[in-house]
């Protein structure tokens, strides 16, 4: 009779963890990928958004003074509510970090991505 093995050998153990920990690094590689390709995202959604709703001003006859982004934001947030177009869920503080404005020389805002 032969005897049967009944445990792994101490390189089949090492083989096991090192595939192990090669999965893991990608896994943890991959998802450090997956949320900056969400950020950028998130940040393009956010500037479509504010971008609508600074065209919509414009249409109302809107303006906006405050010089500054979140403060501008919510300037504008505000007076498109006060004309009714209260549909708009946007974070001021948020995104007021992620976008600048400049207005060029016929009074428009046009807002950017300050990442960019």
């Amino acid at each position: 009779m032969r005897n049967k093995r009944s445990a792994f050998t101490l390189i089949e153990v090492v083989v096991v963890m090192t595939i192990l920990l090669i999965l893991v690094t990608l896994g943890i590689w991959a998802g450090g990928m997956l949320r900056q390709d969400a950020q950028t995202v998130a940040s393009g959604d956010i500037l479509a958004t504010v971008q609508g709703m600074q065209q919509l001003s414009d249409m109302n006859g809107l303006t906006q003074h405050n010089s500054e982004p979140v403060p501008r934001l919510i300037e504008l947030q505000t007076d498109l509510a006060g004309a009714g177009y209260a549909n708009f869920n946007l974070n001021p503080p948020t995104a007021g970090t992620q976008l600048s404005f400049y207005i060029d020389a016929n009074g428009a805002t046009h807002w950017t991505n300050s990442a960019q």
